[in-house]
């Protein structure tokens, strides 16, 4: 799959990492491991607390950048 990201979305990407980032392969790379990393953030927030879901978790986030 292939997602175009614009320039915005690519100087906050680009602020995360030290590493310069110069190409295509490079924002793939480190977009696929933030990717990994959100997800076992979530299945390890899940299993903490099976008593929310995915949706909750979405919506507390919501809120929270909302307030």
């Amino acid at each position: 799959m292939k997602i175009e990201i614009d320039e915005e979305l690519q100087f906050q990407i680009q602020a995360l990492s030290p590493v310069g980032l110069r190409n295509e392969l490079d924002y793939g790379f480190f977009l696929e491991w933030l990717v990994k990393v959100g997800i076992g953030t979530i299945r390890a927030a899940l299993v903490a607390h099976p008593e929310l879901t995915l949706g909750d978790l979405a919506m507390m986030q919501f809120r929270n950048d909302v307030h």
